[in-house]
């Protein structure tokens, strides 16, 4: 009972904001109801279409956050698995882990050349003297 007067006051609202629109689609009605179908059809068709692009929406919109969650989840995954709980550090897999006191050495290339020419710049003797 309540829904039925809250959408008779609703109706009664809408008449009241709007008296020259609702004086329009009775003389519609009366006059020509052709096009008051027609009228209404369109507003039926537009109302549909809008309901129907909410509900593509909200699919779109929960498949989205699905996905986002699938790939938080796997980064969290990925991350627990290199993570041991009894030392509270960071695993990590790329490095062999080493013995204590071995020592590796990696040859480097050699310095790079300088990218200035011998011949720019000028040399300057200077003499240290103390005060």
């Amino acid at each position: 009972m309540n829904y039925l007067h809250a959408i008779l006051d609703a109706l009664v609202g809408f008449v009241r904001r709007n008296p020259i629109l609702v004086a329009v689609i009775v003389i519609l009605a009366i006059t020509t109801p052709a096009v008051l179908h027609g009228l209404a059809t369109l507003i039926l068709y537009i109302i549909l279409g809008m309901v129907v692009f909410a509900i593509v929406l909200l699919v779109a919109l929960r498949w989205r956050i699905y996905k986002v969650q699938q790939q938080v989840r796997n980064q969290f995954n990925q991350q627990q698995q290199g993570f041991n709980p009894f030392t509270q550090q960071q695993q990590h897999r790329q490095q062999p882990r080493q013995d204590e006191g071995e020592v590796t050495v990696r040859k480097t290339t050699a310095a790079p050349e300088k990218r200035i020419a011998e011949d720019v710049g000028d040399y300057v003797e200077f003499e240290e003297t103390k005060e």
